[in-house]
Parts: structure tokens; C-alpha cells; sequence
């Protein structure tokens, strides 16, 4: 850890969606290119994951090769015996936990590899990330000297798919459970010049309604995802004491809010992807939603760029 905390102006805010994670990282490469350094990352889900990369001072080569090597063996696996056992158990008249669909270990041990702790809890930059307590209903933030591995595969452990994460007594899941896109860090150590990547549109193209069980739960799903949106803008009028009721339709066409003292910027997608997306790491699509990242960075952030409030 350093001795004084580093003063914190810019923020960049990293929200979850699984697989769609990798348009995370063409943002990342635009942001590198322009010299945009963020003071501070705030992650939540598979944003946590990118976070801790980042804060492991990963540039966006890097990461790219990680996420285009990162296939479902290193990610999670079925988990069969785990099943078979809570079924016997049931039968046998006890009462076991109910065990995740998917087994996530090979996951923390892709992280455990990648991810540099000791680095991390220098805050440079400072890394926050969101999981939420199971138990109790109550959405939590980590950063500095308490991240750990731990912490961030449970950021990123999604309810019944993949199992809760116990650490000092408490079980956590996905913090994109209560808080998709994490801002609340952001503006509570002061930053000034936030950068917001969604990974769902800011607003939806209408539909017709779903046909079948397999089509409503892949819009439901596209339509939490895309509310990020609007939870940013409450986010941001409870703590800035602002009525931005009149400010989305501004956001969604300029990718950009100037509030006075804080700047917002939003990068997002032009399109949902679907439920199927959230455990979809085929190479191929990987490599387009980096594409799509970093060209929909290039245009999407000329605005917030435009004045930049120092450095």
C-alpha cells in the first residue's frame, strides 16, 4: 500500500454481462491509444475480472490475448457429482445446499495465475469491486488491502449458475445482482471525469413480444441489462442531488453529461446479444465483440473528450 492515498479524477466503470466482457477490452485499447488513464476501476461481474486486470497493469495486448485464449475449460465446468450427491442426500431425508449448475474452480485458478494482488492493493490505480451477500441481501464493495482472488471471482459468481463465494463467514454472489453498473465508488472518492462501458445498449429497439420460454428469458435478461442505463442516471441523482429526469434522451444520443463538476461518458453496444452470451467464449465472437469495443469507443467518446478536465 502507499502511504497517502492518490487523489482520484478519473473513474472508469466496467459493468457485468459474462462474455460480452470482451468488448470491454477494444475500449480499453482505444483508451490506451488516446493516453486516457484512469485514477480508479470500478468492476462489477465479469467488469471485475477486467478491472483486476487492469489494476494488475495489464495493457489491452494483454488482455486481448487473455480473453481470446480463455476458453470454457478455464472458466467453469459441469458439475455432475455434485448433483448426483445433494440428490442422494434429498432422498435420504437431509438437507444439503443446493448445489451451483456449474462448477467455477477453474476459473479462480485461471484468476489466481493472472491477477496481481500485491499490485492491486497499491491503488494505482484503485480497483474496487462489487459482490452481493447473500444472506443478507446487501450489496458490498472491496478494494485496496481487503481484494483478494476471492473477492473477485465472487463479484462475478452469477446466482444458481455458478456457486456463492464464502470469505470471512459470509457467502456472496455476483454483484451485478443489486448494482450491474458500480458508480457509487466513483462518486464517493470525488472522481470528476467518469467513463462509463456499459455491455447492453443505452436504450432498446422494439421487439416483438417473445414467443417461447427460451426467447422471454433471453429478453428479460437483455432488458436488465439494458436498464444500466437508467440505474446510472438514479445512481447519479441521489448522489449529486441533481433532477436528471430530462437527461437520458441526452445521454443515449451524446454518449455524454456534463453536470458541472463531474463529467460522465458512456461507451455501449449498438445491439443486445442475448442471454446466450453470458457463458459464450467462442474465439470468433470473442474477437468481434473487441472489434465492436474499440470502434464503438473511437466514436462514441468524441464528446467527453472534447474538455477534458485536467489530468
Amino acid at each position: 500500500m502507499s502511504e497517502s492515498a492518490p487523489c482520484i479524477k478519473r473513474a472508469l466503470i466496467l459493468s457485468g454481462g459474462g462474455g460480452r466482457g470482451a468488448y470491454q477490452v477494444g475500449v480499453w485499447r482505444r483508451l490506451q491509444e488516446i493516453g486516457w488513464q484512469p485514477d480508479m476501476v470500478c468492476g462489477t461481474s465479469i467488469g471485475s475480472i477486467n478491472g483486476a486486470l487492469i489494476g494488475s497493469g495489464w495493457d489491452a495486448e494483454r488482455l486481448e490475448a487473455f480473453w481470446t485464449s480463455l476458453d470454457r475449460k478455464r472458466a467453469f465446468r459441469v458439475s455432475l457429482w455434485r448433483r448426483i450427491k445433494y440428490r442422494v442426500n434429498r432422498l435420504l431425508g437431509r438437507h444439503p445446499n443446493f448445489p451451483a449448475l456449474l462448477d467455477n474452480e477453474p476459473l479462480r485458478q485461471t484468476l489466481s495465475e493472472a491477477i496481481d494482488v500485491e499490485r492491486l492493493r497499491d491503488d494505482q490505480p484503485r480497483v474496487t469491486v462489487a459482490a452481493t451477500n447473500v444472506c443478507q441481501a446487501r450489496l458490498e464493495y472491496f478494494s485496496s488491502e481487503q481484494l483478494s482472488v476471492a473477492h473477485v471471482l465472487a463479484s462475478c459468481s452469477i446466482p444458481v449458475l455458478f456457486p456463492w463465494c464464502e470469505i470471512d463467514g459470509e457467502l456472496y454472489w455476483d454483484g451485478g445482482v443489486m448494482a450491474n453498473t458500480p458508480i457509487f465508488p466513483a462518486l464517493e472518492a470525488g472522481a470528476t471525469e467518469i467513463l462509463v462501458v456499459l455491455l447492453a445498449p443505452l436504450a432498446g429497439e422494439p421487439v416483438a413480444p417473445p414467443k417461447t420460454t427460451g426467447a422471454a428469458l433471453s429478453w428479460a435478461f437483455d432488458m436488465i441489462t439494458i436498464g444500466s442505463a437508467g440505474s446510472l442516471l438514479q445512481e447519479l441523482a441521489y448522489h449529486l442531488g441533481l433532477d436528471l429526469s430530462s437527461k437520458r434522451d441526452i445521454l443515449i444520443s451524446q454518449h455524454f453529461m456534463d453536470l458541472g463538476d463531474t463529467r460522465i461518458g458512456v461507451v455501449a453496444p449498438q445491439t443486445a446479444w442475448g442471454m446466450g452470451s453470458i457463458l459464450d467464449l467462442e474465439p470468433h465472437r470473442i474477437k468481434e465483440r473487441i472489434g465492436m469495443g474499440y470502434e464503438d469507443a473511437a466514436e462514441q467518446l468524441t464528446d467527453f473528450l472534447q474538455q477534458p478536465r485536467g489530468g
